[in-house]
């Protein structure tokens, strides 16, 4: 029975809170993984507006600052770079911790690498985040393309191939790293090698 005066009793409101922490709680849990399977797969239009709506609901700072680093990843991946310039520039990296600031690291470093930058900086960057995270193969793969732009093509294929070493990579990120050692063993006069990784590329591309 509603309260005198109308509207909802102690009974309704309950209801009413507990719903919305469902609600909540569930969207808290089910849009991380959703999204990144999105930018896994390179649906990066779909992952963009799921980390933006995880950025809103949340109260965690930590989450509102993985999202934000995450759009602008998918602005890098499809070449939107002064997106990424103003989401990167929304998170102050000196209050980043390890795992955070490596990922704003590699974004930066292959935003210059894409948009033609002197890829020395990309580089400094991009060691910079390997030493946060030399685990992450994402990040390893910035430092392989920065390796290659300078011109140490030995040392970025030994880094390229070492993006394997903790298993299977995503379909997506492996394409990109079989198109980067084709152009490096191309880069080594040697066709062959070349041609094996680009038929690879094709091979996982999504």
């Amino acid at each position: 029975m509603a309260a005198a005066g109308g509207g909802a009793g102690p009974l309704g409101v309950a209801i009413a809170v507990a719903a919305a922490v469902v609600v909540v709680l569930y969207a808290l849990l089910w849009l991380p993984r959703s999204a990144h399977a999105a930018f896994e797969a390179g649906r990066f239009a779909r992952a963009t507006r799921r980390y933006w709506l995880l950025g809103h609901i949340t109260s965690s700072a930590r989450r509102e600052r993985g999202a934000l680093l995450s759009r602008a990843g998918c602005a890098i991946a499809t070449s939107r770079f002064d997106d990424a310039d103003h989401l990167l520039a929304l998170v102050d990296p000196t209050g980043l911790d390890a795992a955070e600031r490596a990922v704003w690291l590699n974004n930066r470093a292959y935003a210059e690498l894409r948009r033609g930058a002197d890829p020395r900086t990309a580089l400094a960057l991009a060691d910079e985040a390997t030493g946060l995270r030399p685990d992450v193969p994402a990040i390893q793969h910035t430092r392989g393309v920065a390796l290659l732009a300078v011109g140490r093509v030995d040392d970025a294929i030994a880094v390229l191939d070492s993006m394997r070493s903790a298993g299977e990579l995503p379909a997506r990120l492996e394409a990109a790293r079989c198109r980067e050692l084709a152009a490096a063993w191309d880069a080594k006069g040697q066709a062959a090698y070349a041609d094996d990784y680009r038929t690879r590329a094709a091979q996982h591309a999504p």
